[in-house]
């Protein structure tokens, strides 16, 4: 079978650079992350080839059990081929009758023993195996509500999305319906019916371009779909709509009345997800691929002034606000630099948690995998690049930045976001906050992943070893600078890296010696 030689050609290289990137990204402790980690990823998509392997060698099996009964029942129907019509003469004739009465009494029990054997059990316990390494429901909602992000906060179309069409660009990428169905139900169980509706739409329409039988087999069927929509514009109050789903549905249309009485009765409750939150009404504007920042006549220069290191080897700075300043700088690290972060850091990445309430929790607002830098585990030669890294941040800032400070370098995955913030932190239990920010970025991302400050109408879209830099505190009277109030808009298609480095007020004692007194801000009485 010539497809089934290509998968495994094609199975073959997928496991050997599997084991490369296994073998740089090693950590035992990590947890699956199928969302983010490309390695995870990866190993997800040879293990779905070694199961279309496994399921072909079962196949073959079949076939070859199939072929060897074909010629029993070959063999043993020739005795009803030449009785047919002439049974009487036949049967007549001794050695017919002792053929027929041994053939009856021992063949058909080997044919009996053979039916009954199992066949490919080698490759339904490989298939038992691995479904132990396989997505759970949790990691499906996972995916599901990346992409209710992406839907959401670009304001796409389920249709479109369905299509591969994301933001007016167009993917070799489709969703099937069950892919459909899901969206659906989890919009519907979120008790967002309207969004459920159209996702359901989807389902039914490309539920009737495709080979329905096909689905029936993975568990979804057209009335599915039906049933669902009709029990969304129950939720909704609309009947006649509802009935008219029903009707026109044949397995439910006998059924309509007493489906209605059912749903009326049996209403869901309103719950509400909290994973499924609502975008700030600018996200499309700034993130989406329509979006051209206003040119401006701001300053565009080398940065040669400061610390002595910069006349050798300025930065590109570009100011891109004024009042409040934000800066970009370009050509920050180089590609070599910037792939020893990559690639030595992922292994080490978990799932970044916020601050509520005191405690260090996994939260919807910021899904993103991160570790902190520097790393006692990590190699001499990542903390030594890291150590050079902060110091081009302290010279391109005019800031101090102190190692007792962690950074730490980000990977958004499709959907990955971080919802509107500062990153000033509490003024009623911190003396000492972040003066500055740098969001140091580490590879293009080929669409959406942009750094986007809502009050200023103004997105930073990420390009290799390029930096920003924003205020979070007011230089002089280190006052809150809540005008810098950002988000980082959901990526589409890709992988978004960054490095961010958090510059504290503490410091720049001696950096920023003469301060007006705060206008706003008050410091606690106890440290």
């Amino acid at each position: 079978m010539l497809l089934y030689r290509l998968l495994r050609s094609f199975a073959n290289i997928l496991s050997l650079y599997v084991l490369l990137v296994a073998c740089q990204t090693n950590n035992p402790s990590k947890t699956i992350d199928y969302v983010t980690s490309l390695k995870d990823k990866l190993q997800l998509l040879e293990q779905n080839g070694k199961l279309l392997l496994n399921n072909y060698e079962y196949i073959e099996k079949l076939q070859a059990k199939v072929k060897t009964l074909q010629k029993l029942v070959k063999h043993l129907q020739q005795p009803q081929l030449a009785a047919k019509g002439e049974e009487e003469e036949f049967l007549s004739n001794p050695m017919n009758s002792l053929s027929l009465i041994r053939q009856m009494h021992a063949d058909w029990t080997h044919v009996e023993k053979l039916m009954e054997q199992p066949v490919g059990q080698k490759q339904m316990d490989y298939i038992r195996r691995m479904n132990e390494r396989k997505p759970n429901q949790e990691n499906v909602e996972q995916a599901l509500v990346a992409m209710h992000r992406l839907a959401s906060s670009y304001e796409l179309d389920a249709a479109d999305i369905a299509s591969g069409l994301l933001d007016g660009m167009q993917t070799d990428a489709k969703l099937s319906p069950l892919e459909c169905y899901e969206m659906g139900l989890l919009y519907y169980n979120g008790s967002l019916y309207y969004g459920s509706i159209e996702w359901l739409e989807t389902a039914k329409e490309l539920m009737d371009k495709a080979p329905s039988d096909v689905y029936n087999l993975l568990g979804l069927t057209r009335s599915d779909i039906s049933h669902l929509l009709a029990r969304c514009f129950i939720a909704l109050d609309k009947l006649e709509l509802a009935r008219k789903v029903l009707l026109a549905e044949p397995d439910l249309s006998s059924k309509t009345e007493e489906l209605l009485e059912y749903f009326k009765e049996n209403k869901p409750e309103e719950v509400e997800n909290d994973n499924l939150i609502a975008f700030h009404e600018k996200t499309a504007q700034l993130c989406g691929s329509s979006y051209k920042p206003k040119p401006t006549r701001l300053l565009c220069s080398y940065k040669t002034s400061g610390k002595p290191f910069l006349r050798l080897a300025p930065f590109q700075m570009e100011q891109i606000s004024h009042d409040p300043d934000i800066f970009v700088f370009h050509n920050v690290i180089s590609s070599i630099e910037i792939s020893i972060l990559e690639r030595e850091t992922e292994a080490f990445m978990l799932p970044a948690r916020v601050l509520d309430n005191g405690k260090s929790v996994l939260s919807n607002i910021r899904t993103v995998s991160s570790v902190g830098l520097p790393n006692k585990n990590f190699s001499r030669q990542l903390n030594s690049l890291i150590t050079r890294i902060r110091r081009r941040i302290s010279d391109l800032s005019d800031l101090n930045d102190s190692y007792y400070y962690l950074s730490e370098v980000l990977k958004y995955g499709f959907g990955g976001h971080y919802s509107f913030h500062n990153d000033f932190l509490n003024s009623s239990v911190f003396r000492d906050d972040r003066v500055a920010t740098v969001l140091l970025y580490l590879n293009h991302v080929p669409s959406g992943g942009g750094t986007m400050f809502t009050q200023l109408n103004l997105t930073v879209q990420p390009e290799p070893g390029k930096a920003v830099l924003w205020q979070n505190l007011d230089v002089e009277t280190f006052d809150f600078e809540t005008r810098n109030e950002h988000a980082s808009c959901p990526v589409k298609i890709g992988t978004k890296f960054a490095m961010a480095q958090w510059i504290h007020e503490r410091e720049q004692m001696f950096t920023r010696p003469c301060l007006k007194p705060p206008k706003a801000r008050v410091y606690p009485d106890k440290l």
